[in-house]
């Protein structure tokens, strides 16, 4: 089984890896027998907003409230989606 470590930034990832043992490098991340060393750049993912998730919510009216979705789904910004797709999962 492999561990997915997430770090705040690449220089705590390094640092991680190192202590872990995980010394080859990737692009976007580090990887050692048992554990792959990876980190966010800002944030990943954030919460969809509620215009994203039903088209009606996006304009803001009281009658509306509260907004309850089923589910909140994530978005990757793409800022950061580069990142987001160099995490190895799987």
């Amino acid at each position: 089984m492999t561990i997915l470590v997430v770090a705040e930034k690449p220089s705590v990832a390094r640092d991680i890896a190192h202590v872990l043992g995980a010394r080859s490098r990737h692009e976007g991340y580090f990887q050692g027998d048992a554990h792959l060393v990876t980190w966010a750049v800002g944030r990943l993912v954030a919460l969809a907003e509620p215009g994203e998730m039903k088209p009606a919510w996006k304009t803001w009216r009281l009658g509306d409230l509260p907004l309850l979705p089923h589910a909140w789904p994530l978005v990757v910004a793409e800022s950061t989606r580069a990142q987001f797709e160099t995490v190895p999962v799987g």
